[in-house]
């Protein structure tokens, strides 16, 4: 063998060593990291994906409260809060809240659940649409204040929530699909 068909041989077998370590890695966050029941699910940013984080738990019959403007007191009674991350200028405006408005709500919801103890799982579904300066705004309040983040691959594309979590020693999953969500969470919840 030449030098160049050792070395491709090489790169090739590292890689697939890499790719193998990291898929171990990414499957384990899921499996270690747990949390319960009762569920708030909310938007972070008033973007539509919490609306459709809400549907996939329906559909995996994981019993979830959703209110896309949860104030406060909604924690009372719960274990678990998910924030679905990505702006929408549209969902800002249909629900009457400028961007500072939704950033002060934000602040005050993770802050209750951080005193009060309840998880909190970051969840971002929307792709590379929603990592735009609006949706940067909420995503920067919030991921790093979570306990766990999901995100689909596509909106993790330049590494931002995979740093995020090794820096702040947050356990990140990331999803090729969002209908991996349900599974995700049986697994999170401890669900049969």
């Amino acid at each position: 063998m030449n030098g160049i068909a050792k070395l491709t041989k090489r790169s090739s077998m590292i890689l697939l060593a890499f790719l193998i370590l990291f898929s171990v890695l990414l499957a384990g966050h899921a499996a270690s990291y747990t949390a319960s029941l009762p569920v708030l699910i909310t938007s972070a940013g008033q973007c539509p994906d919490a609306f459709v984080v809400k549907v996939l738990f329906d559909r995996a019959k994981i019993s979830s409260e959703y209110d896309e403007l949860a104030e406060v007191d909604k924690l009372k009674g719960m274990k678990t809060l998910i924030l679905v991350l990505g702006g929408s200028a549209k969902g800002l405006g249909a629900a009457g809240i400028d961007e500072d408005e939704e950033l002060a709500r934000i602040k005050r919801i993770i802050d209750k659940a951080k005193e009060l103890k309840i998880s909190t799982v970051g969840i971002h579904i929307g792709g590379e649409a929603r990592r735009g300066p609006l949706s940067a705004k909420f995503i920067e309040a919030s991921a790093p204040r979570c306990d766990y983040l999901i995100v689909k691959e596509d909106g993790n594309a330049d590494g931002y929530f995979t740093k995020l979590g090794a820096s702040k020693n947050i356990p990140v999953t990331v999803i090729k699909d969002s209908n991996e969500i349900g599974g995700i969470f049986k697994t999170v919840f401890g669900i049969k």
